[in-house]
């Protein structure tokens, strides 16, 4: 899963500390990221693979 716009998604409405908090300790808890424009989201993916 990539969240896309780093400050929106961390400051202003932090949806990825919940949404750790609901994988946690679940094999999904690595699989959230961030990036900051919706073009860089297929490389963030990309990136949770390696």
């Amino acid at each position: 899963m990539a969240l896309v716009n780093r400050a929106h998604r961390t400051e202003r409405l932090p949806a990825r500390p919940l949404l750790r908090s609901l994988v946690r300790e679940r094999s999904m808890e690595a699989r959230i990221t961030l990036a900051d424009r919706t073009e860089e989201a297929p490389e963030a993916l990309k990136r949770l693979g390696s």
